[in-house]
């Protein structure tokens, strides 16, 4: 046999066992921006209004049921009080809006008892209508709000005062294989997209020492809530995605934050998660990313403590424009947009708020560059900022007296009657800080 034609077979030898242990990849998801705030509709608004929402520049919403919304109840939900609800979502003629999240929130208004077996098996049933509702209801899950408005179900010395941390942590993961097991039961393949999960708690990323990491938890104001996310790693169903919504991104002013949280959630916050539920995590869990429009937009209040005031209403649609894109850009699957003082549902937003969701959205779709940085625009805006605060401080100053050698040294005793008190200069009152006098007129 000919020397061509040996290489020739053995190169396609090669390719052929290169080709059989290929690993097969799945495609990427499309991104997708949901739509979330104070605007949050029940069934009967998603009813009459999705129509005109659905031409909202967003693949989904966030909603809500009416007063059945928060995850840790104890007292048992009426199954008819929710199955009227059930009813109206079921009646929606979903079009455009693909991915639609029912919400739950951490609040702890009946001050669950995480070692209360009684109160697990109510918030076990209320879970159960919950997933139910949102699977009957189109959703392809459900938005978990851990913020604790109210009694704080994640910091160790509300939720178990006087029991150590390691066992409170024990615990709180058993429940959350329980959270998830109710969810799933209903809704095998759901998505749960927290507002945030370790994002939180970025700080500790870096820290090594689990002894040091469960010392800073104990002590945290969200302390327990990574044991919760272990436990529902722990009983995670296979179709399952966890989603870190990454809220600390609201505040983000260039494209570096964003990469650095991807890579940050991505990789190194696997440190907080045990170390038999990593290839879980990692191969189940999502970075997504958040959008505040009223940061971005000026609309906080005071407006002078935020730097969007300081723009152009068109330089402000540019900075949204810009938190769109690299929040789409960088996000696995899942951006969502938040906001406070406007309404998308009843079209009260900026004009040309729309336009500019809508522009960063074709440019991630198309893979085409944002077109412009935000660098020279922030640096103004901050600078314009800082001017105007020094402009209404009240500039003092004083001349302070040495003391002299042959005058006692005084005691520090809370007494002013001292010879070197009494010739001391007397200073002002302290100034009320300038962007703190606006939240008091």
């Amino acid at each position: 046999m000919r020397r061509s034609t040996i290489h020739t077979i053995l190169a396609l030898i090669m390719v052929a066992c290169a080709s059989a242990q290929a690993p097969v990849y799945k495609p990427l998801p499309a991104k997708k921006l949901l739509e979330y705030g104070w605007d949050v509709p029940q069934p009967e608004q998603l009813a009459t209004a999705i129509r005109q929402m659905e031409t909202r520049p967003f693949d989904g919403v966030i909603f809500r049921l009416r007063d059945y919304n928060h995850a840790f109840d104890t007292t048992p939900w009426p199954v008819a009080a929710i199955e009227s609800q059930v009813v109206q979502l079921e009646a929606i003629d979903w079009r455009r809006f693909s991915d639609n999240f029912l919400t739950l929130y951490a609040a702890n208004r009946d001050t669950m008892d995480w070692f209360d077996d009684t109160d697990w098996r109510v918030i076990e049933g209320n879970l159960r209508r919950t997933a139910e509702a949102a699977r009957r209801g189109g959703c392809v899950g459900i938005m978990f709000d851990p913020e604790p408005y109210g009694p704080n179900p994640w910091l160790l010395s509300d939720a178990a005062p006087g029991r150590e941390f390691p066992e409170v942590a024990a615990q709180v993961r058993r429940r959350g294989a329980q959270f998830i097991n109710a969810l799933q039961q209903e809704m095998p393949a759901i998505r749960l997209l927290s507002l945030y999960q370790l994002s939180v708690v970025a700080a500790m990323f870096e820290t090594e020492d689990p002894a040091r990491i469960d010392a800073q938890l104990a002590r945290h104001h969200y302390g327990l809530l990574p044991a919760f996310l272990d436990g529902i790693l722990d009983a995670i169903g296979p179709d399952a995605v966890l989603i870190d919504g990454n809220e600390p991104a609201y505040y983000y002013e260039d494209e570096a934050p964003f990469a650095e949280a991807y890579v940050s959630l991505a990789q190194r916050a696997a440190r907080l998660v045990s170390p038999e539920n990593r290839p879980t995590y990692r191969r189940q869990s999502q970075v997504g990313m958040a959008i505040y429009v009223d940061q971005v937009l000026g609309l906080r209040r005071p407006p002078q403590g935020f730097v969007a005031h300081f723009m152009t209403p068109q330089q402000r649609l540019a900075f949204l424009e810009h938190n769109v894109y690299w929040s789409l850009a960088t996000a696995d699957e899942y951006a969502w947009i938040y906001s406070e003082r406007i309404d998308w549902w009843t079209g009260e937003f900026p004009q040309g708020a729309a336009d500019a969701v809508a522009a960063a959205r074709s440019k991630v779709t198309s893979g085409a560059s944002l077109g412009f940085d935000l660098d020279t625009l922030v640096w103004a805006a901050k600078q314009q900022m800082e001017a105007e605060l020094v402009a209404r401080v009240e500039q003092r100053s004083a001349v302070i007296r040495r003391r002299d050698p042959s005058t006692p040294v005084p005691a520090i005793d809370g007494m002013l009657d001292e010879p070197v008190w009494t010739s001391s200069t007397e200073l002002a009152s302290f100034q009320v800080p300038a962007a703190r006098s606006d939240t008091l007129q």
